[in-house]
């Protein structure tokens, strides 16, 4: 990779791990930016992965982090059998259809957070996690915003304590996908060092930034850009 698109991955990897941490979508900037400039499919979605490296309750994510580990397992070993056209097409589309769940998040309205979780909450859980599981492990974009989507309807968490929460959802099924990516060699490392210590200087101010500002100003401005960047990795 040329000097100039070297620079302009690292900018663009620093401002969506800001974003991401405000509101969950560092997965939905990343991979397509990477397969713009030349990356090849799967190795982008492997190394993001790579580089995207408190209120958390265990109630809450247990059951979806550990249901989700088995979804991952089988996505992820998917991955590399699914040929680069039609992934670049699956990641437009599930881009648009989170890119509208974010649009669209101030419409959901949380009940008040309950204190009673029931067999019901993680049997839903459960089903949740594996599906999410599945799809980061394929796919990836959006992951994390699906899974605030999830904690705010079964268990009715506010959106920053869904944001916290997810974290630790993500972190083992993250954990478990670059294991497998690692080992069938996806990972393009010259790329993701840089891009992980990058993603970790920016996780830290957005959690600074994400108890200080309303993010409806992020949403009015990444979703357009998002959907621009689906229409050319599905048409394109």
């Amino acid at each position: 990779m040329e000097m100039l698109g070297f620079a302009l991955l690292v900018a663009v990897s620093f401002i969506s791990s800001i974003i991401g941490t405000m509101i969950g979508t560092a997965m939905l900037i990343l991979p397509p930016t990477m397969i713009f400039l030349g990356i090849p499919v799967h190795t982008a979605i492997a190394t993001s992965r790579f580089s995207l490296k408190n209120r958390i309750q265990r109630k809450y994510v247990v059951p979806f982090a550990l249901a989700g580990v088995i979804g991952a397992v089988f996505g992820a070993s998917l991955l590399t059998k699914i040929n680069e056209e039609t992934l670049k097409k699956i990641i437009g589309i599930f881009m648009l259809i989170v890119s509208l769940l974010i649009f669209f998040e101030g419409k959901i309205k949380p009940k008040k957070a309950r204190q009673k979780i029931t067999i019901r909450h993680y049997f839903l859980s459960i089903l949740s996690g594996i599906f999410i599981g599945a799809y980061i492990g394929v796919i990836g974009g959006g992951g994390a915003t699906v899974i605030i989507f999830l904690l705010i309807l079964i268990y009715g968490l506010n959106f920053k304590d869904a944001v916290v929460n997810q974290k630790a959802v993500t972190l083992p099924i993250s954990i478990i996908t670059t294991i497998i990516f690692v080992y069938q060699g996806l990972i393009e490392y010259r790329l993701g060092l840089p891009l992980l210590i990058i993603n970790i200087i920016g996780g830290w101010i957005g959690a600074g930034l994400m108890l200080k500002f309303r993010n409806i100003w992020l949403k009015r401005i990444l979703v357009p850009v998002i959907i621009i960047m689906a229409i050319r990795l599905i048409f394109f």
